[in-house]
């Protein structure tokens, strides 16, 4: 009987993590095998199966160049993370490392985990000092965004440098925006930090809520899950994880979460998928952030409003006056607005096609993804 590709991804990874001989997959359509793990971030996983048992040479060398290709930009971003932070270091310029930068310590090689950006965190204070050192040290900015300023060198590495790690209107955006004094040195500098273990992992959590929301999520954010969890498990502060996690709203879903991630890596046999890891194994897509949102805002009309003018909760957090000045809110939407049509990141265009999204968002397809939200605890019937 042939194994769809969602499970024999699965059991690759499964076995590259435990150095464990691969099983002989017949049947296999190496194709949409490949695609899958590009999609979810996870193509040089395939490299021992690749070498040992694909039929495919175009196939074969695809996963090669991908798995050599990690390594030559974990490298890279390896020698520029260390260039900035010695840089940072040397300038008195406290920062935070966060997301991928410290996840990679759980793969079996750090260089597995696949990442799109560097991400730090600085105080406010600190940005053009930043940026006058970024700029020095070859970045340009790339563009601005509320959360983050984000510098490029090209041909591939991206820094976010974060002025804050959660948005205003999630519940958890004073504790991680605060973190400061939580922190931990990092790698025997002064002026560098990260997070303390159980603050990791609950960052990782309240991060992935938020992707799960209005994007989906990966094979990769679920195998950093079971990666995390299995490494620290036995010496994690779990009264005070647990205690963060309900205070958070998120307790349901990381059970959730890592009750399908060790399903998926800690088990011998991956049984049939329910509708939530279907869900997950069809990845990231604009739609279910449509779907979502449509949902949320209760109908198309409000959603699509708000994409041009926001609530006051979400302006404030863009423009502080408005804490001081609620009467100027018109004015920053017609700012804001002004700001897109020149903005790298999101265009009036975009948000067009966004709305043409909207508008053929089914009903039916609205109710599927709330419910599957419901079922992580993401969102509940009486919100």
């Amino acid at each position: 009987m042939r194994m769809n590709e969602e499970k024999i991804l699965l059991k690759i990874i499964k076995n590259f993590i435990e150095k464990k001989e691969e099983m002989v997959y017949e049947l296999v359509d190496e194709v949409a095998l490949y695609k899958l793990a590009v999609k979810h971030k996870v193509s040089n996983f395939l490299v021992n199966w690749a070498k040992q048992y694909c039929v495919s040479p175009e196939i074969r060398e695809k996963v090669l160049a991908d798995y050599h290709g990690q390594i030559i930009k974990d490298t890279n971003e390896n020698l520029e993370l260390e260039h900035i932070l010695d840089s940072f270091e040397g300038n008195a310029i406290e920062t935070v490392v966060v997301k991928g930068v410290t996840m990679k310590e759980v793969y079996p090689q750090n260089y597995m985990r696949q990442m799109c950006d560097l991400d730090l965190m600085v105080h406010e204070a600190d940005f053009k000092r930043v940026s006058k050192i970024m700029k020095e040290l070859g970045f340009e900015e790339f563009y601005d965004h509320e959360k983050h300023l984000v510098f490029r060198k090209k041909p591939f590495i991206l820094v976010e440098m974060h002025r804050k790690l959660i948005p205003g209107a999630d519940v958890s955006h004073e504790y991680f925006n605060a973190i400061w004094p939580l922190c931990v040195p990092y790698k025997g500098y002064e002026n560098v930090y990260q997070m303390a273990l159980e603050d990791r992992y609950l960052f990782c959590i309240v991060h992935l809520i938020r992707h799960f929301k209005y994007a989906g999520i990966d094979i990769r954010d679920v195998l950093d899950v079971y990666l995390f969890y299995e490494k620290y498990k036995d010496v994690f502060d779990v009264e005070r994880l647990h205690q963060k996690l309900m205070e958070f709203g998120a307790k349901e879903f990381e059970e959730k979460i890592r009750k399908i991630a060790y399903k998926w890596f800690g088990t011998n046999e991956i049984s049939d998928f329910d509708e939530v890891e279907q869900f997950i194994c069809k990845g990231e897509s604009i739609e279910n952030q449509i779907h979502y949102a449509v949902g949320e805002k209760h109908g198309k009309g409000h959603y699509t409003a708000r994409l041009f003018f926001p609530e006051m909760k979400v302006m404030r957090e863009k423009y502080p006056i408005l804490k001081k000045a609620p009467f100027l809110l018109p004015f920053t939407w017609l700012a804001r607005i002004w700001k897109d049509v020149f903005s790298k990141e999101t265009t009036i265009k975009e948000r067009l096609h966004t709305i043409q999204l909207i508008q053929g968002a089914s009903q039916d397809e609205v109710e599927r993804i709330q419910n599957i939200y419901e079922k992580l605890g993401i969102i509940r019937k009486e919100d």
